[in-house]
């Protein structure tokens, strides 16, 4: 699948209006021109840029997807309110929806004292899965959940890595459940990781972990995880601890 992002945050400075249809519409012609194809399975917004009006945004989205440029259409980093409206005004322009979000989702939860994101042209966007994304996606089942930073940069995996504090996950309730992921893997046998992925593939809805991989073994750990059943008992554990 070629998935494209629309990366607003790294040209704010030179282009304040990314989202505006036609800023859409040469960032898409020069994706398709590096990428090599006439066709992207997947466009996202990246970031949530409230500078441009979100009807606009939604138009513009839907004309690529109506002109067969690309097959679906997703954002990233977006409150839960923000998506919902977008597929409201997608439903009455009769335009293609977005059908996918991705947002920063792991085992752990950041602090409720976490900040929920960054400013970005003078407004927040949130780039952590919260409650209302869960109880929006669980209502909604053609709306898919990607998770990005899963393995939360290899935190997980490597003692010489802590966890993110910047991120809101170094607090003391995030240790506790640290530890019971760490005792699940053992009795597993299987790593932290593959517990990791193993568990976000458990959901209800199914979250699809995005994570990174610098070499083949890390990739084939990370495909393992895949056949890791989690029976109800331990998936209680995971949740509850």
């Amino acid at each position: 699948m070629r998935c494209q992002d629309d990366h607003a945050g790294e040209a704010a400075e030179r282009d304040v209006g990314r989202l505006s249809a036609a800023a859409i519409e040469s960032a898409v012609k020069g994706s398709l021109s590096r990428l090599g194809v006439d066709r992207i399975d997947l466009y996202y917004a990246h970031i949530d840029n409230r500078a441009t009006p979100l009807d606009e945004t939604v138009r513009a989205f839907g004309r690529l997807a109506a002109d067969g440029i690309v097959d679906l259409v997703g954002c990233s980093n977006t409150a839960a309110w923000r998506l919902e409206r977008a597929r409201r005004l997608a439903a009455d322009h009769g335009v293609e929806p977005y059908s996918v979000i991705q947002q920063q989702y792991t085992y752990l939860w950041p602090s409720p004292l976490a900040q929920p994101g960054v400013r970005f042209l003078g407004a927040p966007h949130y780039r952590q899965v919260s409650v209302e994304h869960l109880d929006y996606l669980t209502e909604h089942r053609d709306v898919t959940l990607v998770g990005h930073m899963a393995l939360l940069g290899g935190a997980y995996a490597r003692t010489d890595r802590p966890l993110p504090a910047d991120r809101g996950y170094a607090h003391p309730s995030g240790y506790v459940r640290f530890e019971e992921l760490r005792r699940v893997a053992r009795e597993l046998g299987a790593t932290p990781n593959q517990v990791v992925l193993a568990w976000m593939l458990h959901q209800d809805p199914v979250v699809i972990p995005l994570f990174g991989a610098s070499t083949v073994a890390q990739l084939d750990e990370a495909l393992e995880a895949v056949e890791i059943r989690l029976d109800a008992d331990t998936l209680d554990r995971l949740d509850n601890a």
